[in-house]
Parts: C-alpha cells; structure tokens; sequence
C-alpha cells in the first residue's frame, strides 16, 4: 500500500512539473524562439531590396544569379551572371574574367525568395574560394531591385 501512495504522489508531482513547464514555455515573456534564429555571421552578409537598391545607387554591384540557368533565361537582372551550384564549375570557368574584374566591387546574390539556400551557397563560395568581400545575400524577391527589368 506504501508503493501505491508514493507512487501516486510521484505521479503527482511529475504532473505538475509538466504543467508549469508547458505552461511557462508559452506564456514566459522571455520565452525562447522556437525557430532557427541566424547566426550573426549570417546577418552581417543579409540585404534587403531597399538596402541594395541604395547599394547599386552609390556604387558599382555585381549581380549573381543563383537560380537555375532556365530561370536566369527566363528573366534576369541586367548584367547579372548566372553562377549556380548546380554548374559551378563550368560557370566560374565561364565568368572568370568578370568576377576578377569585379573583386573590388560589391557583390549581391539572388535567387527567387528569401528562404532560397541556393544564394547563400553561391554567396559563400565567392567569399571563401575567391575570396570576394562584400558578397551579400538577398533577402527578399530581386524582382524589388530597382534595376530589375528582366533580359
């Protein structure tokens, strides 16, 4: 009969724990994010539209297309190069020159949304094998770019 009651009280007690944590995950007020939160690092290299318009506005802005090469055929940024992860090696072959004329230059990299991983891939490669610096992700639909009119 001692076992049932210490049992149950046992039960008790891990109940109520359970309901003042579950309680204090949601109603805290400093409760943490139940999302992946960026890592600095990643924020310092993140650009609005309005931020690279303003960019493109006071200097010369290299425009990477991460998108697939039937999308970049479809519409692109003016003078953007296409520079996937799908044919990295044949494109940083092919836009060579241009990425050595460009080292000193901001460099912004897009593809169609915010959450696309395909930018940030591209965007640190160029830092990393290039060693290019500025390369700035685009957070946000480059179809918001000032220069966007599509080839």
């Amino acid at each position: 009969m001692k076992l049932n009651t210490t049992a149950s009280q046992t039960i008790a007690i891990v109940a109520v724990s359970l309901i003042a944590a579950i309680l204090s995950v949601f109603l805290h007020p400093k409760a943490p994010a139940w999302y992946r939160v960026a890592s600095p690092e990643e924020l310092r290299w993140q650009i609005t539209p309005e931020d690279a318009n303003a960019l493109a506005s006071e200097q010369k802005v290299l425009w990477v297309d991460a998108r697939s090469r039937k999308k970049f055929e479809e519409a692109h940024l003016p003078e953007a190069i296409l520079l996937n992860a799908a044919e990295w090696g044949d494109l940083m072959f092919q836009n060579m020159d241009r990425l050595q004329k460009e080292m000193d230059n901001s460099v912004v990299v897009y593809c169609d949304t915010a959450e696309c991983g395909k930018s940030k891939y591209v965007a640190q490669q160029l830092r990393e094998i290039l060693g290019m610096e500025p390369v700035y992700v685009l957070m946000g639909n480059w179809r918001e770019l000032a220069v966007a009119g599509g080839d």
